[in-house]
């Protein structure tokens, strides 16, 4: 079954109607020359995708019952497709190490505070979690992140300062609900992950530098 020429006129009005097409129009829409787009239509009409009433001017082309759903079928394949690739959670596991004690200091800022706190649903503990990432697929899953959109957290100025803009990924931690973070401006490296949470998760599940974590990152 030709599935691009059948979309194409779709595309082009003959799902529900009738419409006149012409094969120079389908050649265009598709990107191939007019006699090629003319057997196309051809094709489809004798494997019952479509019917024709040809005219001394032109042609009006029309979707049959099977062609439609041949496109229902398609959208069906499509959609578990994307809904696999689009909701899914990537496990990341690294070795809790101490940052440089600037987690707190931005984390106090009203500016990054009240957009965490709308968007991600939680005021941050005043501090994040630094893990280092120690084998090469842990650091291809925090490089890949870079390609999702996440949740944003805009840019602002804040005593004559200007802070950057955030990507975030909801995520939890033995438990413990919350969030990656992802500054657009850091000097870190994909082999570093910073988590911030309602809560320091250091004491609450009584972890010191060294201790190896799994991370689960939900990416929608």
């Amino acid at each position: 079954m030709d599935l691009p020429s059948l979309v194409s006129l779709a595309k082009l009005g003959c799902c529900e109607n009738s419409a006149e097409i012409s094969s120079s129009k389908l050649a265009q829409e598709l990107g191939v020359s007019q006699q090629t787009a003319s057997r196309r239509i051809q094709k489809l009409e004798r494997e019952g995708y479509v019917s024709r009433e040809i005219y001394s001017r032109g042609q009006r082309v029309r979707l049959t019952a099977k062609g439609i759903d041949a496109l229902r079928r398609l959208q069906q394949d499509l959609d578990e497709i994307f809904s696999s690739y689009e909701s899914h959670a990537y496990y990341i596991t690294g070795e809790i190490s101490s940052g440089l004690g600037e987690g707190r200091y931005y984390m106090e800022i009203p500016g990054y505070m009240e957009q965490f706190h709308s968007k991600l649903g939680f005021k941050p503990y005043p501090g994040t979690l630094n893990l280092k990432l120690k084998t090469d697929e842990d650091v291809r899953i925090r490089q890949q992140l870079q390609e999702y959109r996440g949740i944003g957290i805009n840019g602002f100025s804040h005593d004559n300062r200007t802070f950057g803009s955030v990507k975030c990924f909801k995520a939890s931690i033995k438990e413990i609900s919350g969030a990656i973070i992802i500054p657009s401006r850091s000097h870190y490296s994909f082999d570093s992950l910073e988590l911030i949470a309602p809560v320091k998760v250091r004491s609450t599940k009584s972890l010191k530098d060294g201790d190896v974590v799994t991370v689960k990152v939900e990416v929608e």
